[in-house]
């Protein structure tokens, strides 16, 4: 009788353990045969950039809806006087940063965008950083933090999905294609940047 309790007992125990995946909460949805078949990859995040999400603890990815998707261009003057056009960044990935003077976590993202840009070249890297505040506090906190990246201040509306920013600082990472690759809100870090900028 005892040991037909303890077999019922690890039966029960095998099943429990079969259906709740030692704990794993279950996926929204299964995949079916032909996605299981393809590279694991959703909303065009690669498993490698997906990982890099998994692991980030103080910023988090956004506008996913977007991402692979083409980018639409628009047209943004620095704060030198010089114009730049998204699309002329083509063949080079490209870091759009949405932020403001009066930031916290704005400022303390600025020494590490100013590391990644002395670790990748400009023909490799372009890096914008967009500002809708006056342009004369702009120009100063970006000569006083000596920021080495494209400083641009403007009131103009950009196109989606620059335009559904809530919360700052927010940066777009754009592939050499034209294609969004990634959308974070929150602080990023150097070693952060560069593995989303790398990541296939």
């Amino acid at each position: 009788m005892k040991k037909s309790l303890s077999v019922l007992s690890v039966l029960c125990l095998i099943s429990i353990v079969i259906l709740t995946g030692c704990g794993k909460s279950t996926p929204v949805s299964e995949p079916n045969s032909s996605q299981a078949a393809q590279p694991a990859e959703s909303n065009g995040v690669s498993k490698a950039l997906q990982d890099i999400i998994d692991r980030s603890t103080s910023w988090a990815a956004i506008l996913e809806g977007f991402y692979g998707k083409q980018i639409p261009d628009f047209q943004v003057v620095d704060i030198n006087g010089k114009t730049h056009k998204l699309s002329d960044y083509r063949g080079k990935n490209v870091m759009v940063v949405m932020w403001a003077t009066w930031c916290q976590p704005c400022m303390q993202e600025v020494p590490h965008l100013n590391a990644l840009r002395d670790i990748m070249a400009e023909d490799k890297l372009a890096m914008l950083a967009i500002s809708n505040e006056n342009a004369e506090v702009v120009r100063k906190t970006a000569q006083n933090k000596n920021m080495k990246y494209t400083v641009i201040a403007t009131q103009e509306q950009l196109p989606e999905p620059f335009s559904n920013v809530r919360g700052i600082p927010t940066t777009f990472f754009i592939r050499p294609d034209g294609t969004l690759k990634l959308v974070s809100e929150g602080s990023t870090y150097l070693g952060e940047m560069k593995a989303i900028i790398l990541a296939e």
